[in-house]
């Protein structure tokens, strides 16, 4: 019979031997992943972790792209084996071809889900496919159309602001504004009238929803690349009482009473047969009503998480490309300069309401809008795991194996964007060889295929928009000595947030 010590002993070498194996033996020697070439673990137990958490995000992984190519295995913390991948010919294998069989990993769904919803950008499968249907006629043409002067109605508000503050300013020439505070505030503003045609007020601050929002999803409360890797492992991390979470758990009462509330009183319009309007909500309620099966229909609780959906990704992918847009901008004045000229050329009356037409043919303007999002993609890498064993390049992945696609390192690539890759070069997009190596699949600021983002053309005419107001308007300097860092929460936003100095145009 086993006594007690002889059992501590035996339960000991079991839990070693187990801890051996997985954390050792397995991702160094079995794992079929080790065959890929990589780039060697920074420390015991750590992985490649290190070199995430010490260097920029893109650094390391741009730096091991070059040279181990478009399929690399490295090791997350405790020595995971993942894959990253920059090959088009993957890309789209895992983004088109097998697109449902790499769905998001469910602790990246735990963690954007308090902020999303369970909205289009977080499910998966036939689900995915049935929301993604429904609201696919809302993002028409026509109704992209009607948005464009839509855009600019917040951007005069901030533009009253501005010159508020600079007339209240000793000189009333130039002065020190947070950019990336008000662009944040701007486009929530957009994205509740074309959105749901609802006022939020995020720049006067005087709205519920708009209040709530903010404090559950400011800058301050959304999960960065520490708090996202070790949650990964430490689920009740999120469940912890500090003020981050207390905010985030009472504001997202708020976000979903409202939003509910929103969507009830669409659906009591429709049924008296007075739902007017072609804001996203109200689009997507029409085409659900027109179904004829229930079960295809979206239920009151589904359109309530679109509402999610559209407000944080609605506004913060045009918020943080705008402010990314200033900050090069204010470091190259000579640009600036020239994308200035085309707006005027284009709009002399600085209280100009833009058109579609207008706005989509100023070719530098897209030209900057192109390179801004090459080089800071809003969402730099897209995470998928392996529902099942698959086969790239001939090497085994097995399921559950993590995959990387690694936007920021592939819109860096020396190999095809040349040897200026990492600079601010607008022009490169005049050049016709550029558009003639383009694919889906090399330049993916939304990614790409049926989980793309499919808001991309509003993210891109709101873009636009926000971007020839503020350079009509206003002169963007950087300020000496100041320093910002890309720093990865849920978007790729700027580490303090940017300021620059502002002054006005002269008209």
């Amino acid at each position: 019979m086993i006594d007690l010590y002889e059992l501590v002993i035996l339960s000991c070498t079991v839990i070693a031997g187990y801890l051996t194996y997985k954390l050792y033996l397995y991702p160094f020697y079995l794992s079929p992943i080790r065959k890929l070439p990589g780039p060697p673990t920074d420390a015991p137990l750590m992985g490649n972790t290190l070199s995430f958490l010490k260097e920029e995000f893109g650094v390391p992984q741009l730096r091991w792209a070059e040279k181990y190519g478009g399929l690399l295995r490295f090791h997350g913390f405790l020595n995971v084996p993942r894959i990253q991948i920059t090959d088009p010919k993957l890309i789209q294998h895992v983004t088109v071809n097998n697109v449902y069989e790499y769905p998001k990993p469910p602790f990246l769904i735990a963690n954007l889900l308090p902020i999303l919803g369970k909205g289009l950008l977080l499910v998966e499968g036939d689900v995915h496919k049935r929301q993604r249907k429904l609201m696919t006629p809302a993002f028409t043409f026509a109704n992209i159309k009607g948005m464009v002067p839509i855009f600019a109605k917040p951007l005069h508000t901030l533009k009253k602001i501005w010159i508020e503050l600079l007339e209240n300013h000793k000189d009333g020439k130039e002065i020190q504004i947070d950019i990336m505070s008000f662009m944040s505030k701007a486009t929530l503003d957009a994205i509740g009238m074309i959105g749901f045609n609802y006022q939020l007020n995020a720049l006067t601050g005087n709205d519920e929803l708009a209040n709530a929002y903010t404090m559950a999803f400011g800058t301050e409360n959304k999960p960065h690349a520490l708090y996202i890797i070790l949650s990964n492992y430490f689920p009740i991390m999120r469940n912890i009482p500090i003020k981050a979470n207390r905010d985030t758990q009472r504001a997202s009462k708020i976000v979903d009473k409202v939003s509910m509330r929103l969507v009830k009183e669409r659906q009591e319009a429709a049924i008296k047969g007075e739902l007017e309007g072609n804001d996203l909500l109200t689009s997507l309620i029409k085409v659900n009503l027109q179904q004829s099966n229930e079960e295809e229909k979206m239920s009151d609780i589904e359109l309530q998480q679109q509402i999610m959906t559209i407000l944080a990704a609605g506004h913060e992918t045009t918020s943080v490309a705008t402010t990314w847009a200033i900050w090069f901008l204010s470091k190259h004045l000579d640009i600036q300069d020239t994308l200035r000229k085309e707006i005027i050329e284009h709009f002399p009356d600085s209280d100009f309401v833009p058109d579609f037409d207008t706005i989509n043919s100023l070719e530098y303007l897209n030209c900057v809008i192109k390179e801004t999002m090459r080089l800071v993609p809003p969402v730099p890498i897209g995470l998928r795991i392996a529902s099942k064993d698959d086969i790239l390049n001939g090497y085994l992945i097995p399921k559950g194996t993590r995959v990387s696609i690694n936007i920021v390192a592939m819109h860096r690539l020396s190999s095809f964007w040349g040897p200026d890759a990492e600079k601010f070069v607008p022009s490169r997009w005049l050049d016709p060889t550029l558009t003639t190596k383009l694919s889906n699949f090399n330049y993916l600021p939304f990614l790409t295929g049926p989980r793309s983002c499919i808001g991309n053309k509003v993210a891109l005419n709101e873009f636009k928009v926000f971007l020839a107001v503020l350079i009509r308007n206003f002169k963007f300097r950087e300020i000496e000595g100041f320093a910002v860092k890309k720093e990865l929460r849920i978007t790729w936003r700027p580490k303090p947030n940017l300021k620059c100095w502002v002054s006005r145009v002269k008209e």
